[in-house]
C-alpha cells in the first residue's frame, strides 16, 4: 500500500476540528455568541441583580472587587481575560464593558473597527466628542426608541479605530 504526501479530506477535517478547539470560546447560547446591545450583553440586561444575571446567562459570575458595596465589577466565572465586565452599582448591573475583539455589538461592531464603520452601522445616531484622557474620541450611540432614553453604547477610539466600548445606563 502506497502512501501519498497529501492528507485525506477526513484527516484534514479532523485536524481542522481539533485545531479550531484551540480558538478562544465566546459566551453564548443556542443562538450563537452573545452580542452587545444598548441594554446589555446577550440575556444579561442592565437593571438585573448579579443573581438574576447568573440565572439569565446560565453562568456563575464572580466579583473582581470583592468587598466594595457601592460599586463592583463582576465577570463570567473563569474568564481570566477580563474581556467582558459588568459594573454593579447599588446591587444592580449598570453597564457592560468590553475589552475583547471577539465580542461584537448587535450591529457587528467590535474592537479594531474604524470610526467610519461605527458611523455606517449606526446612521444618524452617533455623537463624536474628544476623548478625555487620550488623543481619540468617544462615539456615543443614541437609542432608537424613547423607552431606551437612559441607555447608550459608547465606543472609545484612538482617533481612528475602536479600542474599547461599553453599553448600558449612562
Amino acid at each position: 500500500m502506497q502512501r501519498s504526501g497529501r492528507l485525506s479530506w477526513a484527516t484534514a477535517l479532523m485536524l481542522l476540528t481539533t485545531l479550531s478547539g484551540c480558538k478562544k470560546a465566546e459566551v453564548g447560547g443556542g443562538d450563537g455568541p452573545w452580542k452587545v446591545s444598548i441594554e446589555g450583553y446577550g440575556p444579561i440586561k442592565t437593571g438585573m441583580t448579579p443573581a438574576e444575571a447568573q440565572t439569565a446567562g446560565s453562568r456563575p459570575l464572580t466579583s473582581i472587587n470583592p468587598g466594595s458595596e457601592e460599586c463592583d465589577f463582576v465577570q463570567v466565572q473563569g474568564d481570566t481575560t477580563r474581556g467582558v465586565q459588568f459594573m454593579v452599582v447599588a446591587g444592580q448591573i449598570a453597564r457592560v464593558d468590553i475589552d475583547d475583539s471577539a465580542i461584537s455589538t448587535n450591529h457587528g461592531i467590535r474592537i479594531g473597527d474604524s470610526e467610519a464603520k461605527v458611523q455606517e452601522a449606526y446612521p444618524g445616531r452617533v455623537t463624536v466628542t474628544p476623548h478625555k484622557y487620550v488623543d481619540g474620541h468617544y462615539l456615543t450611540i443614541a437609542p432608537e426608541t424613547p423607552a431606551d432614553s437612559t441607555f447608550r453604547v459608547i465606543f472609545e477610539t484612538d482617533g481612528t479605530r475602536v479600542t474599547t466600548y461599553r453599553s448600558g445606563r449612562m
